[in-house]
Order: C-alpha cells, then sequence, then structure tokens
C-alpha cells in the first residue's frame, strides 16, 4: 500500500499538469508492479525457502524497475494513442506524441524504481543489483509499516486523484509531500545511527571487549524511534530495546552461540540453512533441543518484540537423526505475536522510554 500511495504522489508531483489525473492512478499502480513476485511461489515452488529467493530479487532491482517501467509507460501511452486523443487539451500541456510518450516513460520509469528505493530503507533486505550480484542491501531506517510515513501520502494521493481541476494545487501538494517523506526518512535514519552509536558506548563502558562488536538498530513496528538493538559478540548476541527519549541504560538479554556439533553441522549445511543465512544476512541465531530426533532451530533476529519473539519472527526447525542425517524437509516456524491493543500499548510505551 505504501508503494501504490508513494507512486501516485510521485506522479502528482511530477505529471499532474502534462498527463493529468491519469498520472496520479498510473504512478500507483506502476509502482506496485514489483511486489508481482509473491506470485513466484505458486508456479513451481519446491522448498520452504524459495520465497525468501523469488521476493524483492530481480522485480525489485533499479536495473529492471527502470526498464520495465519505461515499457510500462510507453504502453500507457500506446493504448492512449489508440484510444483517442487526450482529453482537455489545454490542461494537459502540448499535444506532442513525442512529448506524451517521453513523459509517459519517465512516469512508468521514475515510479516502478521507487518501489525498491522505499524497500532499500527497512531491514528485509533488496537485491538492488540483480541479475548482476545476488547481494541484499538495506538500511535499518524504517519499520514496514508506519501511518505517520502513509498517511500524509493517502491524504495527498486522494486528493490529486478525485480532484478536477486544482491540477497546479494538487501538484504543489504532492511535492511538499515527497519533501515529508525525504524528511522523515532522513531523520529515521539518523536516530537509528545515533541510537547505534549510544548503545555502542554503553556496551563499551561495560564490557572493554565488546568495542568491536557489529551494532545494529531495528525499527518496531509502527514506527521509527523505539528500537531493537542487537549486538553481535563472537560468543553470544545482545539484544535490547532503546528509545531516544529516555535515556535509561539498556537492558540487554544475553543468547549464547552454539558450539559445533554435528546435529548443528548437519542443520547448516544444508541448502535451506544456507539460502537462509543469505537471507538474513548472517543473522541468525541457532538453538538445539537434544532427542531423537534433535531439534535444531534457526531464528532471523533482525525482528523481535520483546516475549517469546524476542529471537525473532519466523525462522526454520530441522529434524537430525542419530547419524546425524536430515530428516525431510525443514519446518517454517512463525513466531509473530498477536496483533493486541496490548501490544500496541507496549509500542507506545516503548517508543516513550517508559
Amino acid at each position: 500500500m505504501t508503494q501504490l500511495l508513494f507512486g501516485g504522489v510521485l506522479g502528482a508531483a511530477a505529471f499532474r499538469n502534462s498527463l493529468g489525473r491519469r498520472a496520479v492512478a498510473a504512478g500507483g499502480l506502476i509502482a506496485t508492479l514489483p511486489d508481482l513476485d509473491v506470485f513466484a511461489g505458486l508456479f513451481g515452488q519446491q522448498s520452504v525457502v524459495d520465497t525468501w529467493q523469488d521476493h524483492r530479487a530481480i522485480s525489485h532491482s533499479f536495473p529492471a524497475t527502470l526498464v520495465y517501467g519505461a515499457a510500462v509507460g510507453w504502453m500507457i501511452w500506446k493504448a492512449e494513442r489508440l484510444r483517442s486523443k487526450p482529453p482537455n487539451r489545454s490542461a494537459l500541456g502540448p499535444d506532442d506524441s513525442r512529448y506524451r510518450r517521453s513523459n509517459w516513460m519517465w512516469l512508468g520509469a521514475l515510479c516502478a524504481v521507487t518501489h525498491p528505493l522505499i524497500d532499500l530503507f527497512t531491514a528485509y533486505g533488496t537485491q538492488l543489483l540483480a541479475p548482476f550480484s545476488t547481494v541484499r542491501f538495506a538500511i535499518n531506517a524504517m519499520p514496514i509499516i508506519d501511518p505517520v510515513y502513509s498517511l500524509p501520502l493517502l491524504a495527498v494521493f486522494l486528493f490529486a486523484l478525485v480532484n478536477r481541476r486544482l491540477a497546479g494545487a494538487a501538484q504543489r501538494a504532492a511535492q511538499l509531500a515527497l519533501v515529508y517523506i525525504f524528511l522523515y526518512t532522513t531523520m529515521a535514519w539518523g536516530i537509528g545511527l545515533h541510537l547505534e552509536q549510544r548503545a555502542r558506548g554503553e556496551l563499551a563502558a561495560a564490557s572493554p571487549d565488546a568495542t568491536g562488536a557489529r551494532i545494529s538498530a531495528y525499527p518496531v513496528i509502527f514506527q521509527p524511534w523505539w528500537r531493537r538493538i542487537v549486538a553481535d559478540l563472537p560468543d553470544a548476541i545482545l539484544v535490547g530495546f532503546i528509545s531516544p527519549f529516555a535515556d535509561k541504560p539498556i537492558a540487554w538479554q544475553r543468547f549464547p552461540r552454539l558450539a559445533p556439533s554435528p546435529a548443528l553441522d548437519a542443520a547448516r549445511a544444508s541448502y535451506e540453512a544456507k539460502v537462509f543465512t543469505w537471507f538474513s544476512g548472517d543473522h541468525l541465531h541457532w538453538t538445539v533441543k537434544p532427542g531423537l530426533p534433535t531439534i535444531v532451530e534457526a531464528r532471523d533476529y533482525r525482528y523481535g518484540m520483546p516475549g517469546d519473539s524476542i529471537l525473532g519472527f519466523w525462522g526454520l526447525r530441522f529434524r537430525i537423526d542419530a547419524e546425524g542425517r536430515l530428516l525431510g524437509e525443514p519446518e517454517r516456524l512463525s513466531e509473530r505475536p498477536a496483533f493486541t491493543r496490548t501490544g500496541l500499548a507496549e509500542v507506545w510505551n516503548g517508543m516513550l522510554g517508559r
């Protein structure tokens, strides 16, 4: 939804005067095209990790979005020509075929590329250079859902789409909305960097051996202020929560890393574990539950909330026999907490540092 709104607002900001209200609707629809890759799993999916490989892959890369976005813009222009001449010619600008074709192709390319650009600022990871590279790029600035980000876009999108006469006002409102999004995203990015530096200082003061630890500040859902801090140490990961509105020390929870074992080695050597490691950027925490079969679990600790999901919302569960062999395909774990009023209150209180 956010991508649709952003694409529509961009269409209004740059092309509302020249292409009319169609630019708003088309910009929104084109900006959603990269997420059609979610349907790739319906065809030929063979493993529980195929979705992680298919989503935010080539359909989300900068080269691909620019090319197919421009192609979709060209098709809209072609359909427009075949249907009829543009209505209300004086409001839409010069009735020149090459002028309109150029505008539609630019609209398509720019609106399509906004989708991976927005995704870049979340922790999930996006293959921006596919098919030339499988590296997943991620900036831990924004949560997946943020009403303060999306609701202004929704208001401007509807104004630009519904308003027939005030094309200039709609375009200016859209331009202001884009400035707001730029400033808000920059602020969120800065908050993350500031809290990472603060956590690094606290950790170094408490444990000089942790001075060089990798520290990441992941946004918790619905807002960019309350952050989940993860410190990667050689023998453990530390997880805590922090807000810029409170100066109390971070209450770290420590989760030891496992020593190598036949069961752990067997799970890590599997195709699914290698894909999961790549998908998460090696932000995995492993646990082993002894028994027959031995249960080995891996969780992606980039996402999580206090309580049962603190080590991650999703993961994989492997079953290993006495000979150190995998028993069938691993099982997907989902430990996302339920959406409740209590959970919303927890986010609110965490944001305020209570």
